[in-house]
C-alpha cells in the first residue's frame, strides 16, 4: 500500500514537472493571463454609488454637516473643506472605508456616531458626487469591510 502511494505521488510530481517544463520551453500548452482580465479592486472612478444615494446624502449633509463644512463643502472656520483639492490631497490612495470610518467616529461634531450606517454611507456618496466621481448602478454598501475594498483615486478628466 505504501509503495503504491509513493509510486502515484512520484508519477504526479513527474507529470507536474514535465508539464511545467514544456510550458517554459514552449513545447507544450501555456497559459497567458491578460492584465485586463485580472480582477482589480474597484475605485471611486468605477461608479460605486448611485445618483439617488448621493441625493439622500445631500439631505443628510445639509441637515447635519453643512453648518460646519459649508453648503459647498469648502469648509469654514472650524472645519476643513471636503471637496476639491482639499479632499483629494487628504484622501487619495485611501479606502472609502477609511473615509466612512473617520466620518462615523468623529461626525457630526455634536454627536459622533448618532447617524445610521446608511446615512453615513449616503453622505460619503454625496461627497464623492461633489468631488466629480461618476455615479453608477449600485449603491455604496453600508458595510465597512466592503467599503475598504474601494480605493479613492484622483477623478478622471472628462
Amino acid at each position: 500500500m505504501m509503495q503504491r502511494l509513493l509510486t502515484v505521488g512520484c508519477v504526479g510530481v513527474a507529470l507536474v514537472g514535465l508539464c511545467a517544463g514544456m510550458s517554459m520551453t514552449g513545447a507544450g500548452p501555456s497559459v497567458e493571463v491578460e492584465a485586463s482580465s485580472v480582477m482589480q479592486d474597484p475605485t471611486t472612478n468605477d461608479g460605486v454609488f448611485t445618483s439617488a444615494q448621493a441625493r439622500r446624502g445631500r439631505r443628510v449633509y445639509n441637515r447635519d454637516c453643512a453648518s460646519c463644512h459649508g453648503g459647498e463643502l469648502r469648509g469654514g472656520e472650524m472645519a476643513p473643506g471636503i471637496a476639491g483639492s482639499d479632499f483629494i490631497v487628504f484622501w487619495v490612495d485611501l479606502s472609502v472605508g477609511a473615509l466612512f470610518e473617520r466620518i462615523k467616529v468623529s461626525m457630526p461634531e455634536d454627536g459622533p456616531g448618532r447617524l445610521s450606517d446608511e446615512e453615513y454611507t449616503d453622505v460619503v456618496a454625496y461627497m464623492l458626487d461633489q468631488n466629480e466621481f461618476p455615479s453608477g448602478e449600485a449603491e455604496l454598501p453600508a458595510d465597512k469591510a466592503e467599503l475598504d475594498k474601494i480605493m479613492i483615486v484622483a477623478a478622471e478628466e472628462p
